[in-house]
């Protein structure tokens, strides 16, 4: 696969105009959808409950894959209705995207993302706190000249955090996985970087009961498992060297200790079919098993993973029709929802809501794939929105 083609795809799973206001598309009391268009509306990439019975989303005014780059980073407190409560929108002069969102202690919340007004050149990763209603606490940048691309925000026990991604080498154009261990305020414990000769990136990061970090990186058309302790100290490494190409995208624990890997696999051939693709993983990083799924009209990527409170879990896809797929803890499909065939949405972030149904942020592709507008919608408890 060329080079091209792999960061294609990158930037695809990454994501991944008409009137200025939320529009209401569906009048059930208990399910809804609001698609949020025009110049200041492009994507919503996470979705946090808030403690109040409310809900808070965040992501980007503009999300375009030419230039010209420019938007703020956009966050929208709703009801579990659907109705808007207020929104704000973060950035200097140049591009910023919001993709991650935590609760915090003091009921404001951390915001990760990317930013290129502010930093060391380039684009860098920010880490901002904003109070409960949005206002500015603090925020700091973190990365070297050339570009860092976010693609994850992880909280850990302690209360830090650890905000991964990758990083651009400086006259190589080598994309090298990146990670930062910060505190609460944001002050750097310790960096993470990799030293491949080939493109790689940290998608997903996860904590064990041990308080050790277990990384999953992609490089070239493998994925891997790097597992660091608490202070950033490499501890093994696991790569799965499968026929095709194999892009695990998220990371779960499972009740043994072992772990729960979804992306998506490119077989090999011309058709170039993209699946689902699920893997079970011992404790030590050894691959016991793997299965792939998905619509043969379709290519078919994992965006998110939602482990259930009865041991299932929720899929969230970025496809024709933003696919929605409950497994058992087997990797057997319970079923799946598509809110249509015709348009590209992406299911960017998931929860579970205590009446059984769920919550999705996400996008949707318009303009031929140049530009997305943004999705927010709750669902029942079998993944439908009722007209």
């Amino acid at each position: 696969m060329s080079k091209d083609l792999r960061l294609l795809l990158m930037a695809v799973l990454l994501l991944c105009g008409g009137c200025a206001s939320p529009q209401e598309q569906s009048t059930s009391p208990t399910t809804w959808m609001r698609r949020f268009e025009g110049p200041d509306y492009g994507a919503f990439f996470d979705v946090v409950l808030t403690g109040d019975g409310n809900a808070l989303t965040v992501g980007t005014t503009n999300h375009l894959h030419v230039p010209p780059y420019s938007g703020d980073a956009l966050f929208v407190k709703f009801t579990l209705e659907g109705d808007v409560l207020w929104e704000k929108t973060w950035g200097g002069e140049g591009y910023e995207q919001a993709h991650d969102v935590v609760l915090a202690s003091d009921e404001g919340y951390y915001v990760f993302g990317e930013t290129d007004s502010y930093g060391a050149g380039g684009r860098d990763f920010f880490l901002l706190k904003i109070t409960s209603d949005g206002t500015q606490d603090w925020f700091k940048t973190y990365g070297r000249p050339l570009r860092e691309w976010p693609f994850g925000m992880l909280p850990l026990s302690n209360g830090d955090f650890l905000l991964y991604g990758f990083t651009e080498t400086q006259g190589e154009g080598i994309r090298e996985e990146f990670a930062v261990r910060v505190d609460k305020y944001g002050e750097i414990l310790w960096e993470h970087i990799g030293d491949s000769s080939g493109d790689e990136l940290v998608i997903d990061v996860l904590e064990t009961a041990e308080n050790d970090l277990v990384m999953v990186v992609v490089e070239d058309e493998d994925s891997r498992l790097e597992k660091l302790n608490s202070e950033g100290n490499l501890l093994w490494i696991q790569r799965y060297d499968l026929p095709g190409w194999q892009y695990a995208s998220e990371i779960i624990p499972t009740e043994d200790g072992s772990f729960f890997l979804a992306g998506f696999s490119l077989a090999e051939g011309a058709a170039r079919q993209a699946d689902m693709w699920l893997a079970w993983i011992s404790e030590e990083g050894e691959l016991r098993r793997e299965t792939t799924y998905g619509e043969p009209a379709y290519d078919d990527y994992t965006a998110s993973l939602l482990p259930l409170r009865d041991g299932t879990y929720l899929v969230g896809g970025l496809g024709n029709g933003m696919p929605l797929v409950h497994l058992d803890q087997d990797g057997n499909v319970l079923w799946r929802q598509d809110l249509d065939l015709e348009t590209v949405y992406m299911a960017a972030s998931l929860i579970e809501l205590d009446d059984g149904g769920f919550l999705v942020a996400g996008l949707i592709q318009i303009t031929n794939g140049l530009s997305y507008d943004a999705i927010l919608l709750r669902t029942d408890s079998n993944g439908q929105v009722q007209e």
